[in-house]
């Protein structure tokens, strides 16, 4: 198996979870059957969102990432991961030092799960800078899929629960995170993506109101077990695989591979 390297602290619950997942996603029958996992965990790195929107005083996060990549790749990390959605805005300019290592592409490879669960019309909950990079959008649109966003008010929302609520330790009101859900499937959508690893960390279900929840920090982490030629648990068996008729019902199950 390949060595994993995380570039983590991007929030540090999220890269908590990251690792719980990989470990929960590997079928293992002992300790040597699970990843070699080097994680730096590193919370200084600027704010993603605020460098991407050009907020006054922002500071860029790519540096500090390369660095932090580079350094992973020293350690002998072939492959990296990071649990932030909206870092991935600059993924290519931070593994641009890199000589074999190469990174798992959070946001492209949710795309393809969607795309294999058989989802049509993919609503994305990220943060703003996420949103305005169009990250998540521009891998669903690369795998066929048509792409919905928040209106300005439910986005208002996303936003409060990821800065207010996760990233300031409180407890997300599970109302507030229904109404943006529900908003999503109401526009048509019969797929939602996580896009935003705050968000992973509400404990919502696999399906909401004919919709298909997506976890973007799932998908990474089953993503790097097989990556990294460990033997994985396929997450497909935690969802309802299914496709559209057009009308937003599910009536079958999805096709297509992930691999």
């Amino acid at each position: 198996m390949e060595k994993l390297g995380i570039i983590g602290g991007l929030g540090p619950a999220a890269t908590a979870r990251l690792f719980s997942r990989i470990v929960s996603y590997t079928d293992a029958a002992c300790d040597q059957d699970h990843l070699d996992v080097t994680i730096l965990n590193r919370p200084s790195i600027p704010d993603r969102t605020a460098f991407l929107l050009g907020k006054p005083g922002s500071e860029s996060f790519v540096e500090p990432m390369r660095v932090a990549a580079a350094e992973l790749e020293s350690a002998g990390c072939t492959v990296l991961a990071t649990p932030c959605n909206t870092a991935h805005a600059r993924l290519d300019e931070i593994a641009s030092s890199l000589t074999r290592a190469r990174f798992v592409d959070m946001p492209a490879s949710s795309a393809r799960f969607a795309c294999d669960l058989g989802c049509k019309r993919v609503g994305v909950l990220a943060t703003d800078g996420a949103l305005a990079s169009e990250v998540h959008q521009r891998a669903l649109g690369a795998v066929g899929l048509e792409v919905a966003i928040p209106e300005a008010a439910v986005q208002e929302t996303v936003m409060s629960i990821i800065y207010d609520d996760v990233k300031a330790g409180r407890v997300a009101d599970a109302d507030k995170v229904a109404s943006v859900c529900d908003a999503m499937a109401d526009a048509g959508c019969d797929g939602i993506v996580l896009g935003c690893t705050e968000l992973s960390l509400l404990g919502l279900p696999r399906r909401r109101e004919g919709a298909c929840i997506i976890d973007a920090l799932d998908v990474l982490a089953w993503k790097c077990v097989t990556e990294c030629a460990g033997k994985a648990r396929d997450l497909r068996d935690e969802y309802q695989r299914f496709e559209t008729d057009g009308s937003g019902a599910a009536n079958g199950v999805g096709a297509g591979s992930i691999e």
